[in-house]
């Protein structure tokens, strides 16, 4: 498990390498936003995807040579999935299960060579990410379902992969807008519940068991990218 102090330990660390790039020219900073959507894996099964938004901040080396460069970056992230189910009463509903996650991401980034006024780029990263909260108690309080997840089995800390790619497009020469897909499994579990016995069925009024849960979050994000240069003008 990642803890606390290691996730915020690497981030300075690796903020501190990638400032010190100013060294050799500077590097570049900025904002994502855009869509997210999230699934999820429920021992096996997948649901249905949850539909909603991101925000990150990144900082990145410059990478004149097309040689690669190291990015580090800090957001806030939505994963989570939904679920199509019956009532007591016989009708339909289709319910999202939120996890807000603020997540920390290290990792390279390729850029390729074009003759185009774009530069298209691959990444990977590794993460790890803190939940903020989730909406699981507000789901219990108005189905009052012992088939739906509940609050007390959340993993507060969690962490995963990232990979993907994107297109930098010709702005000046101190801004450029990108657009970039990621796709972030998750290696650890966000949810985790040990088995649970005599549970009453709201549908049958029987005692039943409930299994062990455990939920892996899936997450692809499309982001909208403003990179702002900070470069070191040497005086001599």
């Amino acid at each position: 498990m990642f803890s606390r102090l290691t996730i915020i330990s690497c981030f300075l660390f690796f903020f501190n390498a990638l400032v010190g790039q100013e060294e050799v020219g500077g590097f570049y900073f900025g904002p994502k936003l855009g869509p997210t959507i999230g699934t999820q894996n429920w021992d096996g099964f997948d649901r249905r995807p949850m539909f909603n938004y991101h925000a990150a901040v990144f900082i990145e080396s410059i990478d004149p040579d097309f040689k690669g460069a190291f990015f580090g970056q800090i957001g806030y992230h939505s994963r989570g999935s939904s679920l199509n189910f019956r009532n007591f009463i016989g009708n339909f509903n289709s319910e999202a299960f939120t996890f807000r996650n603020i997540s920390v991401m290290m990792g390279a980034k390729k850029r390729l060579i074009t003759n185009t006024l774009y530069t298209p780029y691959y990444f990977v990263g590794v993460r790890g990410e803190y939940q903020l909260s989730n909406n699981l108690q507000d789901i219990q309080d108005r189905f009052n379902s012992p088939f739906f997840p509940v609050p007390g089995f959340v993993n507060k800390w969690t962490y995963g992969i990232s990979f993907g790619g994107g297109i930098e497009f010709l702005g000046s020469e101190f801004i450029q807008p990108a657009v970039e897909l990621n796709v972030a499994p998750d290696l650890s579990f966000q949810y985790q519940s040990v088995a649970i016995q005599n549970v009453i069925n709201p549908f049958n009024g029987q005692p039943t068991t409930l299994p062990e849960r455990r939920i892996r979050n899936i997450t692809i994000e499309l982001s909208f990218v403003m990179r702002f240069m900070r470069r070191v003008v040497y005086i001599n």
